[in-house]
């Protein structure tokens, strides 16, 4: 199992696309292309192999199939086989991972809302099945009629194809279950977290989180950056902000009583790490975004 891990900063490029139902017993031809090639089966079985790696997909599943390699049926699919097919292109920053790091990288996305690494890109399996097809399939009908109309720019069929493959990388992700991935019976990793959140307006680091669950510090820094895809002391600094910034909104404290209660000893250095993260000072942005949220009580 692959996965493609693509950049979306800008939008994923669109070659064509259709919707193919076979009129009696159908074999897919053998044949090589540059681009990466979608498959979502609607009805019916496809059999068909990419190399030597061979595929029965069936109704609801999703097979993607890579560039420069060979692909031809290998059995008879019976009449009335029905598919959504689309081929695309990569921006230059695209990756295959393998499964182990596909997992790693999900598992990071999960547990962490701080991390960014899939913010700008989507990431499509070998073969995804137990899909929202409904949800899906009105995307790749609005880009079939897309891809038919006289529109100005080409854009608008890239951006619907990106949307597309974001929705098929959001199911991939809900379907995901942690437990999986646990190498440990017991995972620590929610537990440090709800003890960071506790105590997250006290002066916390990565040396009183150590001695609370009796690890070394070099190896629970280890441990948190790869589980986290941070380090444990950003992951405190973004609880931190985001927790200051409901604060400034919401809340009649001033500067320095909101870095007390943050647990800053020092309000230079809040004042200067929420500048760092959020672009503004807490003064400019109490003033940006002050009463934006309203309650009723």
């Amino acid at each position: 199992m692959k996965y493609l891990k693509a950049d979306i900063s800008s939008p994923l490029i669109f070659s064509n696309c259709g919707n193919f139902t076979s009129d009696s017993k159908w074999l897919h031809m053998e044949r090589t292309i540059d681009n990466y090639e979608l498959i979502i089966m609607n009805k019916g079985t496809m059999y068909i192999e990419q190399d030597d790696e061979k595929y029965e997909l069936k109704e609801g599943e999703l097979l993607l199939l890579e560039p420069y390699r060979n692909h031809k049926g290998y059995d008879y699919s019976e009449k009335g086989t029905s598919f959504f097919w689309l081929h695309f292109y990569c921006n230059d920053d695209c990756t295959l991972y393998n499964h182990e790091e596909a997992m790693t990288e999900i598992s990071m996305a999960k547990s962490n809302p701080y991390f960014n690494g899939l913010n700008s890109s989507v990431l499509i399996p070998t073969i995804s099945r137990n899909l929202n097809l409904d949800r899906i399939n009105v995307l790749f009908r609005q880009l079939m009629h897309l891809s038919q109309s006289t529109y100005y720019t080409s854009h608008s069929v890239n951006y619907n194809l990106t949307s597309l493959l974001i929705e098929v990388t959001e199911q991939v992700l809900l379907n995901f279950d942690s437990s999986v991935k646990n190498a440990k019976d017991e995972d620590i990793l929610p537990e440090i977290l709800q003890w960071i959140k506790i105590h997250i307006t006290q002066n916390i680091s990565l040396q009183n989180v150590s001695y609370e669950f009796n690890f070394s510090k070099e190896y629970l820094a280890r441990y948190f950056k790869k589980r986290m895809g941070m380090s444990m002391q950003q992951y405190i600094n973004n609880l931190r902000i985001s927790k200051a910034k409901q604060l400034l909104c919401n809340s009649s404290l001033n500067i320095k009583e909101i870095a007390e209660e943050l647990g800053f000893i020092d309000e230079k250095y809040f004042l200067k790490l929420f500048k760092k993260y959020e672009n503004l000072t807490p003064k400019q942005f109490r003033n940006a975004y002050n009463m934006t949220f309203i309650n009723n009580v």
